[in-house]
């Protein structure tokens, strides 16, 4: 009985072996597990620097069948976005939501995920289907909302900016539990003796340092102010645009916002605290015969993840693994020049840094890796104690190949930075020259008396792509 019970284990543990092998390669052409997701994501972005959008939509379409479909939708709703196809960019979006919404509930399972489980455990991270970050999703309600702002849906728009918001309520709380638990954590104890960790990660440290957290998005909260106002709801518009000068309170337009609308609004003692930060420009109300001119710029691309070596100690043993990072880089921020008619109407300034929420985002990850990653490697080494052969002897030999990959993975279509700027603009129509000192643009617009006209730019490739919307 006893060696019948011995080959039972060894049949258990070879189907275990073969499913997790089957896991990995099934998603090895979405999983950036032989093929870095960086590198894939470069030549869609040579595309979209010659103008051909077509041709990256399609580059996409291929890759977003399998276990990471989530993110290369995002890749290409994004894409589309740019390329003024809002229809695409609404239904991949669209998607994307869904399947955040499916992993959500999916986690929620114990028994979910137990083949991508088994597979990540023996083998890397790019073998567990791409999850996502709060942030991003962030990004997605708030670049759906400006979606249906452009197709005059003002309650689509709402929907969206009103689940944006409450995916970074939800996410504060979320981030306090789990300070909690980690330190109830008794993986944890994988970290001891290896503090020394951190300063191979300083860069990542120094880009994450400038933000209190990687989900709270004042551009989130500024497009649900912009467009509760454009709906005629002053008071909820005001509560947002104190949430976002709360986040970025360098902002003067945010500043001006909450001026304006606590005057507006007879919020007395808010506006006697703010008045002597803000200029008259700043909080000044479209008179007659003007309207209101707004413009969303977003700036460049969020820098791609690098890998870094970490030497760390397993049970007195030194270990090289590999981990992602981001290296500190100078932004080179750029404020978008607006001239409307030949004449300087004002500079879009930075409401938020996507770069630095991604680099908080991976940094809070940063310790969960190195648990994750100690604990295969001490699996590896009982397998080959166990000499349990066969599919597990090739699984533990392909996991040691492909050990020092690090997950890259991550939305590279995002805008470095985003900028913001407003003002009253007189009626008619008017030629504007958007101008960052690299590169210029002239967009034509037709300014309506009492009415708001939203233009959103997107720097990408070289080019300014813009879409011009009065509502």
């Amino acid at each position: 009985m006893k060696n019948w019970g011995e080959g039972m284990k060894v049949k258990v543990a070879s189907r275990w072996g073969l499913l997790a092998v089957m896991a990995l390669l099934s998603g090895c052409a979405t999983n950036s597990i032989f093929s870095s997701y960086p590198s894939q994501v470069e030549n869609i972005k040579l595309q979209v620097s010659v103008g051909d959008f077509s041709g990256a939509q399609a580059a996409l379409a291929k890759k977003s069948m399998g276990a990471d479909k989530m993110l290369y939708l995002m890749e290409r709703g994004r894409i589309s976005q740019m390329a003024g196809d809002t229809e695409t960019s609404i239904r991949d979006f669209q998607v994307v939501l869904e399947e955040f919404e499916a992993k959500e509930e999916a986690a929620k399972i114990t028994a979910s995920g137990v083949a991508s489980g088994a597979s990540a455990v023996m083998l890397n991270e790019n073998a567990i289907p791409y999850e996502g970050d709060v942030y991003e999703r962030v990004f997605v309600h708030s670049f759906q909302a400006l979606n249906f702002l452009g197709e005059q849906n003002i309650e689509a728009a709402a929907i969206e900016v009103r689940r944006a918001n409450l995916e970074q309520k939800l996410a504060l709380l979320d981030n306090e539990d789990e300070v909690i638990e980690a330190e109830e954590d008794d993986e944890a104890r994988i970290l001891n003796g290896n503090k020394g960790y951190e300063s191979k990660f300083s860069s990542l440290t120094t880009m994450a340092g400038t933000v209190k957290n990687s989900f709270q998005n004042a551009y989130s909260f500024y497009i649900s102010g912009l467009i509760y106002e454009i709906n005629g709801d002053a008071n909820d518009a005001y509560i947002d645009y104190k949430k976002a000068l709360e986040i970025y309170p360098n902002n003067s337009y945010l500043r001006g916002d909450v001026a304006r609308l606590a005057k507006r609004l007879s919020m007395n003692e808010d506006f006697e605290q703010i008045k002597d930060s803000v200029t008259a420009e700043r909080m000044a109300f479209p008179g007659v015969g003007e309207g209101k001119l707004v413009v969303l710029y977003e700036q460049g691309y969020v820098p791609e993840r690098q890998e870094v070596n970490v030497l760390i100690d397993l049970m007195g043993v030194p270990n090289n693994m590999v981990f992602p990072t981001y290296h500190d880089h100078a932004l080179l921020s750029r404020p978008l020049n607006i001239l409307l008619a030949g004449e300087h109407l004002g500079e879009t300034e930075t409401v938020v840094q996507p770069s630095a929420m991604a680099a908080k985002a991976l940094s809070e990850r940063i310790p969960a890796m190195i648990v994750r990653q100690g604990l295969r490697i001490i699996a590896r080494e009982k397998l080959k104690d166990n000499q349990v052969g066969g599919t597990f002897g090739a699984l533990a030999g392909l996991g040691q190949l492909l050990l020092n990959r690090a997950d890259l993975r991550s939305w590279l279509t995002l805008p470095a930075e985003v900028q913001i700027m407003h003002a009253p603009a007189n009626h008619g129509e008017q030629t504007l020259t958007l101008n960052n000192g690299n590169m210029s643009s002239d967009v034509t617009i037709n300014v309506q008396s009492g009415r708001t006209t939203v233009i959103h730019v997107i720097e990408a490739g070289g080019q300014l792509h813009s879409r011009v919307v009065t509502i």
